[in-house]
């Protein structure tokens, strides 16, 4: 894979991607790399929400949430979200399968995560567009411009923000036998 960034090595011989040094200690996990930030967490989960919400609402019936709370989170759910769930999914499972144990699918998910998930945002704010030319003004068409804009500003905070680009660039190396 083409990087900008040569790899360097620290003092304890470890390879890294990016410059180590411009991130604290508390910025690394246990494997010594660098921790996901919240914002990259919301915006997988958020670009996911097609396959997370009806597990979200699956799990709320059977803890006994309110009806009248499911059926404003299942107008919130379409059948065309799906697709760009599906592309950001795997990065999704990447997340919880960080390990020095993890198969190679999962590192190369996470490895690919930055043009998955840019691909489920693009894909995203173009259903949104084209929900908003078929819409009549009114309450939905709020919602999809509405949807639009986190669409676009997580492209741009994907495509752009160098801890995003640092963190999906390190995984733990796997162990040895």
């Amino acid at each position: 894979m083409f990087s900008l960034v040569p790899p360097s090595t620290d003092v304890s011989g470890m390879t890294f991607r990016y410059d180590p040094d411009r991130y604290g200690p508390s910025q690394f996990d246990d494997d010594m790399c660098l921790k996901p930030p919240p914002l990259l967490w919301l915006a997988v989960i958020y670009l996911a929400r097609a396959v997370v919400l009806p597990i979200g609402i699956g799990i709320g019936h059977v803890a006994g949430v309110n009806e009248t709370a499911f059926g404003s989170l299942r107008s919130l759910w379409s059948v065309e979200a799906l697709v760009p769930a599906l592309m950001a999914l795997p990065v999704l499972y990447a997340l919880f399968r960080r390990t020095p144990g993890a198969s190679r699918a999962t590192r190369w998910f996470w490895r690919h995560g930055r043009i998955l998930l840019a691909l489920s945002a693009g894909l995203d704010v173009a259903l949104s567009v084209l929900q908003l030319a078929t819409f009549q003004p009114g309450d939905r068409a709020v919602i999809a411009l509405g949807g639009a804009l986190v669409d676009l500003y997580l492209l741009a905070y994907i495509l752009i923000a160098r801890r995003v680009r640092d963190t999906l660039s390190d995984f733990p190396p796997p162990r040895r036998a």
